[in-house]
This record gives C-alpha cells, structure tokens and sequence, in this order.
C-alpha cells in the first residue's frame, strides 16, 4: 500500500507521514557580522532559542503523526562505513582547495575520528585553530597562509532549511545543484546519504547524479512543487536554471507519472529566491500567493511523452486560469499574503508569510509572527498551526523550507 512506503511523494497537500529535518547546531555558531553575507544570511541566529524552536515545530509535527527523520543521523550512520567514509571526504576536501600535503594530513585524521563527532565536523566545519588540535606538522602554504578562525573545511549553517538540498518526487529524489557556493556540500552530502544508507534503498535518483548535472544547470529543492502524480512545478528564480527545469522534466516523464511540467518564471530577488516564497498549495483548490503574482507571472506549460520527449510547451499569462487548466476544476482560490494588503503583504514577506507546510488537505504550519497572512487563511477556511520562528526566520526560510516531506498518503 503507498501510504506504507517509506517514500512516496505525489502532492503538497496528502497527509504527511515522514519528513526529514535539521535541527540546527554548532554551524550556525559560525556565523559572524563579517561571513554572514557569504554565507547566505542576513542576520545571526540566537543558536540556543533557534534550536527550541526548531525542536517546537519537531513536537509538532509528530504530534500530527508525522516521523521526524534527521538528517544528521543519516550522515553519522554512513560515515560508520570505511570505504563510503573516505570516499566522502576525499569529495569534500577536494570543494576546500587545500594543497597535497594537507589534504593528505586532514583525511588522515579525520578518517579516525568517531562517526557522530566526523558528521559534526562537516556540517559545523573545522577551522585552523581546531585542526593544528589533530593534525600532525606538514609542509603546507595554504596553511601557513590562513588566519587561526579560517576554515579549513566550510560550515553549512543553511543545512536546516532542508527542502534545498534535495526534493522528494514520487518514489524518488532529486539531488540539487546549488547556485552559491556556500551550499554545495549539502546535496553532496545527501546523494552518500541516499546511495549509501539502507533507510534509502531503491530510491530513484532523477537529477544530480550524472556527469552533466553540474555548474551550470542549477536546481533547489524549494523551486519545486508537487503539486499532482502528474504535474510538477518549477520555478524559474535566481537559484533554479530554464534549462535545468527543462532537463529535470525529461527525466521524470522517463521514470515517473509526471508529464507536465509547470515553469514558473519568478522575481530574480532574495525575497522571492524559490517558488515556494511566494506561491505554496494549501488545499485541493486552494493555494497561497504573493499580492500582485498572479497578474504579472509567466508560465509555461511543457508536455512530455513518455520517453521523456518534449512535446509542446504553452504560455501561459494567468496563474488562476492555468491552473484550472491543468487540474480539469471549474474553480481555484488564491489566498493572498498579508490578505491582500501590500504594507502587511511585504512585512510577512520578509519572514515568509506565503512559505506553508501541509500536513494534510487544508491544514497547514507557519509562523505565529505573520498575523495577518495567517488570518487570512483562516478566512479562507484553512487551519493553522503557529510556530514560533523569531530566530529561524532570521534565515529566510518558513516551515516549508525547513522540511522536506519522504511519505504523503
């Protein structure tokens, strides 16, 4: 029965049964006034109340009955693995640039450690200062150059927002390519997970996993919607690539039910940096959106065949009539962020007021401090439940980009 696999991923809105989280760690102890930028943030986290939030939204989502994979588990249950251990980090130090002697000393050491402290090292990274704590001397100028809280291997505070790194389509995943350069490690580190541990085999890998799905042809998880067994949506953003969109399309009309492709053509803007910023599904006819998207969006309908040969492709110039379109109904409610109000819509905006998470049909996670978008879902006969996200948020992701469902009925 497909309520009872492990992954089966067909819709935004089947009842959720398995997700897999991050709970945030001593990575986001790493960010400063200084790397926040290039890391990805625009703020620093408060790591303490970050975490008892993120924990919150956890209870939450087992009391609906949810189980909470992490990922961090998975990562320390492979690197148990000598063979997949050494592969991993050979990967890894190969992104850091370190000269021969170095890389030679780190993957020394580092192949000893225990797998839970190695799985820490690679998520909240290993600086200077720490590694001349393990490593024995060697003759290295990239070393000799680096200040003591330079780091040798890079942390990846933005690993929380899990929904990035990878999307769950049906039976099977598809790995990301990443736009910036402070997170490529975590797709890398998700395809050892989903190739190596046992949780996940016979998950089909769609995208990320061939010589070709590299730089340029990006992908992020939180452009991608699942909005039927039939239909995916895309967006095309400052993260996520036409062409990729494109590709990615071919690839599951080979391998799955999906035949169309919906490619969303966003704002190329921080603020709408995925899809699922300013465009969520919340109920089988009901989906939140951006003030104003609706009207001014391009989208292009692409048709595939099933051996992953695109057919047509379609534009589209409203939102609310292609969606119609594609899902046979006769009528499709847009719930605005901020209910409509522009000043209350670009305040909830900023701390993600359109990114919701379903736990089933017209049910729905996001923050308390979006008073008015969660309003007006309420209106509109959604129920809510608030979580607190004073820190998370300072991330820019919701509830949405925190999780990535495995299972939905």
């Amino acid at each position: 029965m497909e309520g009872d696999r492990i992954f089966s991923i067909t819709s935004e809105i089947g009842r959720l049964k398995r997700v897999m989280l991050h709970r945030p760690g001593r990575e986001l102890e790493r960010l400063t006034i200084d790397n926040k930028d290039e890391l990805l943030f625009d703020d620093i986290l408060w790591v303490e109340e970050a975490q008892k939030e993120h924990d919150a939204f956890a209870d939450l989502l087992r009391d609906n009955g949810v189980e909470v994979v992490y990922f961090k588990n998975c990562l320390s249950h492979i690197l148990k693995d000598e063979n997949i251990r050494k592969s991993l980090l050979e990967d890894v130090i190969a992104l850091e640039a370190l000269d021969i002697p170095l890389s030679t000393a780190l993957l020394s050491e580092l192949m000893s450690i225990p797998a839970d402290e190695l799985a820490e090292v690679l998520i909240a990274g290993l600086t200077k200062k720490e590694a001349l704590q393990m490593l024995s001397p060697c003759t290295s100028l990239v070393l000799n150059s680096m200040d003591s809280y330079d780091f040798l291997i890079r942390p990846v505070p933005n690993l929380y927002f899990q929904r990035d790194p990878y999307s769950f389509v049906q039976e099977g995943v598809i790995v990301s390519v990443m736009n910036f350069e402070a997170r490529k490690k975590e797709p890398l580190y998700a395809k050892y997970i989903f190739e190596n541990h046992p949780y996940f085999n016979g998950l089909k890998i769609f995208y990320g996993n061939q010589a070709r799905d590299t730089y340029p042809y990006h992908i992020e998880g939180g452009d991608v919607l699942v909005l039927s067994d039939k239909v995916v949506a895309i967006g095309i953003s400052q993260r996520t690539s036409a062409g990729t969109a494109q590709i990615v399309g071919s690839r599951l009309a080979k391998n799955s039910s999906v035949k169309t492709i919906l490619a969303f053509d966003i704002p190329k803007t921080r603020a709408a940096m995925h899809l699922d910023t300013v465009f969520t599904m919340v109920d089988n006819d009901a989906f939140t959106v951006y003030p104003g998207l609706s009207e001014t969006l391009r989208i292009w309908e692409l048709k595939y065949e099933e051996n992953g040969t695109l057919v047509a492709i379609e534009e589209h110039n409203n939102l609310k009539e292609c969606i119609k379109k594609v899902f046979d109904i006769s009528n499709v409610r847009f719930i605005e962020t901020g209910g409509g109000d522009p000043i209350a819509a670009a305040r909830d905006q900023w701390n993600d007021g359109t990114n919701t998470l379903a736990l089933k049909p017209g049910v729905v996670v996001t923050y308390r401090r979006n008073v008015a978008s969660n309003r007006a879902l309420r209106e509109n006969g959604i129920k809510v439940f608030e979580i607190k996200g004073a820190e998370l948020g300072r991330g820019r992701g919701g509830p949405r980009c925190m999780s990535m469902p495995i299972c939905r009925e």
